[in-house]
C-alpha cells in the first residue's frame, strides 16, 4: 500500500469515518512492519484565476505606470518580484546534500545538514492568503508611493476572500412539523 489517501470532510460523522479508515490502513502497514503517517490539515482552495488576473492586471500595471523611483519607471515584472520579496521572504531548509570529494573521487554524504535557501512563491498561497497579499500590495503602494488605483469596486470585491457560511442544520419539531433553526 504505497498510495496516499486524502479525504476532505465537513461534518463530525465524515471526520470519524475518515479517522477509522486511516486507522485501518495504518494497522495494515504496521502489521507488515512498515511505518504509517497520518496527517490532518485545513482544506484550502488554491489561488483563483480571478485573483491572479487582478493582481497582474489592474494592480501591478497601475503601480508600474504611476511610480517613479529616482526618476526611473519599472515594468510590471520588476514590481511583482519586489512585492514577492517584500511580503514573502525566502525560507531556509536544512538538507543533507551529497558533495563531490576530490580525494575519494566520489559523492560523499555530509554528516550534518546545511541550510539551503528556498524561494517563496505566490503559487504556494491559498485563496485567503493571496487575498491578504493583494491587500498588502495595494496598501503599500498607496501609502509609500501615493498610487491612486482606478478599478471597479465589484472587481475588487470579487477577488477578496470571504469566510464561507456554514449551512445550519434544520431541526423539525415532531409535534408541530415546523422547521426550527
Amino acid at each position: 500500500m504505497n498510495e496516499r489517501q486524502t479525504r476532505v470532510v465537513e461534518t463530525r460523522e465524515q471526520a470519524h469515518a475518515a479517522a477509522m479508515q486511516a486507522y485501518a490502513a495504518a494497522k495494515l502497514l504496521i502489521q507488515d512492519g512498515k511505518r504509517a503517517q497520518i496527517s490532518v490539515s485545513e482544506d484550502c482552495d488554491p489561488i483563483s484565476i480571478k485573483q491572479r488576473r487582478f493582481l497582474h492586471g489592474p494592480v501591478l500595471t497601475q503601480i508600474s505606470e504611476q511610480v517613479r523611483v529616482e526618476g526611473e519607471r519599472f515594468v510590471m515584472q520588476v514590481w511583482k518580484e519586489f512585492f514577492r520579496k517584500l511580503f514573502l521572504p525566502d525560507r531556509y531548509e536544512m538538507r543533507r546534500v551529497p558533495v563531490y570529494d576530490k580525494k575519494q573521487c566520489r559523492l560523499v554524504h555530509p554528516k550534518r545538514a546545511t541550510p539551503y535557501r528556498v524561494r517563496s512563491s505566490t503559487e504556494d498561497l491559498n485563496v485567503k492568503a493571496y487575498s491578504g497579499y493583494i491587500d498588502k500590495v495595494i496598501q503599500h503602494a498607496t501609502v509609500e508611493w501615493n498610487v491612486v488605483f482606478d478599478f471597479d469596486q465589484r472587481e475588487r470585491e470579487s477577488v477578496r476572500w470571504v469566510k464561507p457560511v456554514r449551512a445550519k442544520k434544520e431541526v423539525i419539531d415532531m409535534e408541530t412539523g415546523e422547521i426550527m433553526a
